[in-house]
């Protein structure tokens, strides 16, 4: 049988917070209708753990989780301490819904929204909905069907005074109402505890909720003007103790509901402490909630067979999501002891349906190693005899897979994780060298892109010949790549996606280093610094593609206009294999996107994963002539990079192997750092105290630097006499930084000046005119 998913999944940091006292937790995450690379999350970050001072963080991710930003902090209104409890929405046209609920001391006192237009890197001001005294856990859900006739609204639910409340907006949030022309508020059932809201694809809300012992809920089928009485899923409901044996964290029972791509599927899921130990229980309906499956009706084990947790292991923390393509997964958290220790530990689970929740026989640990919840622990409400790791986390789902959004402790803090889950999975892969055979990171000379070429006609699937660039102003140019698939599945929508770095521009080489993910992806795009060094020219057709096939994908046009005429330009295509259950892009090998200590500043560069790949599009030509001296000015550092070390490479190459090379610094300028050459960083040089005699075929030279900082280099040789400039001539720069790794190269080209063009033909000339004279 094929592997529906795997484990453990490569886990990613999505916050950065050095300072114990900004414990991260409770937390949500919804996909993007429009776009499934973007996600929003949310989390409550914490100021004082011991006393429960908090508000609530958003997060935004453009490149399907592999990096995350960090919004600016929410806005209060006076006289409120902070937000809590997140819930995210999303509308049909990609407008991002935060619903808070805003708090003084210890009480809840109202619900507000804040909504983003630009993608979760922004945020309005509280836009206050509704102010009542005991208002608590509310969640939120958009109709995001275009079909739809109440596409765009978004409904939200909560417990307040008078039970379960309700409030929606018609107009985009501009203003916000109960069911029909009621005011915001309206009660829909008279006792509750957490409803969870979604809707379905025929437009149809349900809202979800615990009362007492029992799992209720109430549908509307005409966009919230009004909803059916309460009816009940489940009774006998036993609820979690306050605390699970073994730890002080509090666990209230909370229930999660997804509907499935038929708009009648619905799956329902809570933790139950019926067989003295937290097992998740579910209920389900093929029938819009008419009928329900739910054992002797109270509720089924979710998991069978070989899927069923140890007995010394308790699941708690349900969360449910479903994907487009039928597959229901259900996260949890699993606490008690791992690896023969006795000390209780949490992982993130994954169970998952591929029968439209029939059966739940395949699971997978997400987390790579377990975490300790006593750890930074913060105090519920200041007691320091129970402490708080969220009331749930959170789970969205796409065509790409599952992405849980969990708090973690191993780097010493309570801090946010995610993770891609594929369904599937499958395992796609570009090369970037001749040697490269899906491995992470893979060997061989990196930018050597063999499965990667440009055409200056569309004729890739017949000719597979990478072409210069040919600047003429007319000229179109077509991007082709090969894909294969190692998974053990097909992989599905499989395209070729393509950005060109350094665009349009750079005053010298090699310049800025090229960092995954954010160089791949539009929307990391978010300062004027990066957006002019990228151009993004799109994705190819989407083909599916067999287990161990590789197919060519293609073409991706380059329009005429937008390639720059030759100079100090250097430009180099960023190409990326993507796939809906791609695994690469989230596996054990995959994806080590690294954080910088205390920062949220992705720094990992591109053969960190196996379906990107990089070409030097063309050499940077060098006009030269035999006896001539050449002088190459050439930047390295990065102003975003935090290494403290860089090394300048030079590859002479065969034949420039023997000729005499210098490198030097060039005098800072005004309010630059002069850089500290550093003497266990130098091979194949030596110094004569201004510049470095190049020695060796390879030579190196590293210093030590500031973060950020960019020097100003030079490259001199002197070409011998008789030197003969017909024959390929080049030469290679790299740059790495303080982890050894590769960050920036120019290929550069010694060709023949046009001076000396003129003197090779006349000599020609001379030398055949001797000849027939003879």
């Amino acid at each position: 049988m094929l592997p529906l998913i795997l484990g453990p999944r490569y886990n990613i940091r999505v916050t950065c917070d050095a300072s114990p006292s900004n414990d991260r937790s409770e937390s949500t995450i919804q996909v993007d209708p429009t776009n499934p690379y973007h996600m929003v999350g949310s989390s409550k970050r914490f100021t004082d753990p011991h006393t429960y001072a908090f508000s609530l963080a958003a997060y935004s991710t453009f490149d399907a989780g592999r990096s995350w930003q960090e919004a600016a902090p929410l806005g209060l209104l006076a006289g409120w301490d902070g937000v809590s409890d997140p819930t995210v929405a999303f509308d049909d046209v990609g407008g991002a819904y935060l619903v808070a609920l805003p708090f003084q001391g210890a009480n809840p006192i109202a619900i507000a929204v804040y909504k983003s237009t630009d993608g979760g890197l922004t945020w309005s001001a509280p836009n206050l909905i509704h102010s009542a005294l005991g208002d608590d856990k509310q969640s939120a859900a958009g109709d995001t069907n275009p079909g739809s006739p109440y596409h765009g609204r978004i409904y939200a639910a909560w417990d307040g005074p008078g039970g379960m409340l309700f409030g929606r907006t018609i107009d985009y949030g501009t203003s916000w109402r109960g069911t029909g022309a009621n005011p915001v508020g309206t009660s829909l059932a008279p006792a509750s505890f957490a409803p969870q809201v979604v809707v379905a694809a025929d437009s149809s809300v349900y809202i979800f909720f615990i009362a007492g012992a029992d799992l209720q809920f109430v549908k509307s089928t005409d966009g919230g003007d009004s909803f059916s009485n309460p009816a009940t899923v489940a009774s006998g409901i036993t609820a979690l103790p306050g605390q699970l044996p073994g730890g002080t964290f509090r666990t209230p029972t909370v229930s999660t509901v997804c509907v499935g791509v038929n708009a009648t599927d619905l799956v329902v899921t809570w933790p139950d402490y019926r067989q003295a130990v937290a097992r998740i229980y579910y209920a389900r309906s093929t029938t819009g909630g008419a009928v329900w499956q739910a054992g002797s009706g109270s509720g089924m084990p979710l998991m069978s067979a070989g899927a069923v947790s140890a007995p010394d292991q308790h699941e708690f923390q349900p969360q449910l999501a479903c994907t487009l393509q039928g597959d229901v997964g259900c996260a949890f958290y699993l606490f008690g002891p791992k690896g023969g220790g006795t000390t209780p530990l949490i992982d993130v689970v994954l169970t998952a349906s591929a029968d439209n929740a029939a059966t739940f026989v395949d699971r997978a640990t997400v987390t790579e190693m377990p975490w300790d919840p006593t750890v930074d622990a913060v105090w519920a409400h200041g007691d320091p005899n129970v402490t708080f790791i969220g009331d749930y986390f959170g789970l969205a789902a796409s065509q790409l897979g599952f992405f849980p959004l969990w708090m973690d402790t191993r780097t010493g803090t309570q801090e946010m994780f995610t993770a891609r889950v594929a369904a599937r999975p499958a395992n796609v892969y570009i090369r970037d060298s001749a040697s490269d055979t899906g491995t992470v990171p893979s060997p061989g000379n990196h930018w050597e892109a063999p499965d990667l070429i440009v055409r200056r006609q569309q004729d890739g699937n017949a000719i597979w010949v990478d072409q210069d660039l040919l600047r003429d102003g007319v000229t179109d140019h077509f991007i082709y790549g090969k894909i294969t698939n190692l998974g053990p599945n097909p992989a599905e929508n499989v395209t070729l996606a393509v950005t060109v770095g350094n665009y349009p521009a750079l005053d010298a080489l090699p310049g800025l280093e090229f960092r995954y993910p954010q160089d791949w992806y539009p929307g990391d795009w978010q300062t004027a610094a990066v957006q002019q060094r990228h151009l993004y020219l799109g994705e190819s057709a989407s083909m599916n593609l067999a287990v161990g096939a590789t197919r060519i994908f293609g073409p991706i046009r380059w329009p005429a206009a937008q390639i720059p005429q030759e100079g100090t330009w250097h430009p180099c295509l960023l190409a990326e294999a993507r796939g809906n259950n791609n695994d690469s892009a989230g596996g054990t090998d995959g994806a080590p996107v690294s954080v910088a200590p205390g920062t949220c500043d992705y720094g990992s560069y591109f053969w960190g994963d196996n379906n990107v790949c990089q070409r030097n599009l063309s050499y940077a030509h060098v006009f030269a002539a035999a006896d001539s001296l050449i002088e190459l000015p050439f930047i390295i550092g990065s102003p975003y990079s935090h290494a403290t070390l860089i090394e300048v490479i030079v590859h002479k190459g065969h034949r420039l192997a023997d000729v005499p090379m210098k490198l030097a610094v060039l005098p800072p300028r005004k309010g630059e750092k002069q850089p500290l050459p550093t003497e266990n960083h130098m091979h194949g040089a030596e110094f004569s105290g201004k510049h470095w005699n190049l020695t060796h075929r390879v030579a190196g030279v590293g210093f030590t630097v500031a973060p950020g900082q960019t020097l100003r280099m030079k490259l001199s040789l002197k070409l011998p006499k008789e030197f003969d400039l017909d024959a390929p001539t080049r030469l290679t720069i790299f740059q790495r930084n303080d982890s050894h790794v590769t960050t920036g190269s120019a290929i550069l080209e010694l060709v023949r000046g046009h001076d000396e063009d003129a003197n090779h033909e006349r000599k020609q000339r001379d030398s055949s005119t001797r000849k027939k004279g003879r």
